[in-house]
Order: C-alpha cells, then structure tokens, then sequence
C-alpha cells in the first residue's frame, strides 16, 4: 500500500468513489489509468501531438469536475463516463468546426465573375459616386432609412436633429441621388 492508500488493485470503480468522496490522490490516480485509453480516442481522431493532449486535457479536467460535483452516479462506470465525455467532445467539437467551415464559406463566398462592361457593375459605380457626392449627415439619414429601416424619431435622436429635418434631408438627399444617377458621372466632367 503507498502513502496515500491507495492499492495497485484498487479498480477504476473504488477510485471514483474515493475520488469523490474527495480523495485527490485517488483523483489523480484514477486520471492516470483513464488518460492512455482518452488519448488513444483522440489519436483515432486527430491529426498531431497537440491536438490529442489538448483533447485529452479538456476531457479530463470535464471528467474531474463531472467526479468532484458528484455527477457520476456510479462509479463503477467511471471510465464509460469518460468515454462519453469523449464522444460528446469530439461530436461537440466537429459541429463547431462545420458552423464555422460553412460560415466561412458563407461569408467568404467567391463572387461570380463580372465583366467590368456589365451594366449591374457600371451602374453599382455611378450610384457609389452618387452617394459620395452627399453630405456625411444626408448619408447618415439615407442608411438609417433604407439601411436600419428606423423610424424619423429614432434616426433624429441618433443625428441629433428634428424628424422634420429627418424627412427634409432624405427628399433632398433621394432628389439629389436621382438627378446625379441620371446625369453623367463625376469623373466623366473631369476629363
């Protein structure tokens, strides 16, 4: 018997129940008999030394608060509660990589080629040079409006203006816009 009492006989079940009882050595023992089977899930599973300790880390210190909060019901199933711990990691952990695969693709999507001649590009450009045209304060209306879909009493508040100077600028602001949209663009003045 070693100075902690515990016994190279003691099974994985009389451990767990040591451990929580809270009997750290047993803790740490039982952690020492159940890590080779844990990294040999996670080896079946990962690629790399860092990623299966890492694995293997979180499962135990799960396993380890499981233990000490007395949320395995029979310790004699200790090493089937770590082996659940295990699956429901990596499952918990492979749906967090899809979300986040498929986000990237969703955000990060390649545009469909556009020939520069296209007239949804083109006029995309004389609109963007439209809108720089306008004052920061009549843009600030027209994204709130169109962008937010506020409402005037909210979009005054944020600009610190009247609703009524609200509805003024944006009939200005959609005037100007359709006048410059229908006219020539800036740069071809400037040739």
């Amino acid at each position: 018997m070693s100075l902690s009492g515990l016994r190279a006989e003691d099974d994985a079940g009389s451990l767990a129940f040591r451990a929580r009882g809270g009997d750290r050595h047993a803790e740490r023992e039982l952690c020492t008999r159940l890590a080779p089977a844990v990294r040999a899930f996670a080896r079946r599973r990962l690629r790399g030394r860092a990623a299966v300790e890492d694995f293997a880390q979180d499962v135990m210190l799960l396993f380890v608060e499981a233990l000490r909060e007395g949320r395995i019901e029979d310790p004699s199933r200790a090493g089937g509660f770590a082996l659940g711990i295990c699956r429901n990691l990596a499952r918990d952990r492979a749906r967090t990589r899809d979300r986040r695969r498929d986000a990237i693709e969703r955000l990060f999507e390649a545009p469909e080629p556009v020939m520069p001649w296209e007239p949804v590009l083109f006029e995309r450009a004389r609109l963007e040079d439209c809108v720089s045209q306008l004052t920061q304060r009549a843009r600030g209306v027209l994204r709130h409006s169109f962008g937010d879909d506020s409402p005037d009493a909210e979009i005054a508040s944020a600009l610190a203006i009247t609703e009524a100077n609200v509805r003024v600028i944006r009939h200005r602001s959609l005037a100007a816009l359709r006048e410059c949209v229908e006219g020539t663009l800036s740069w071809e003045r400037a040739r």
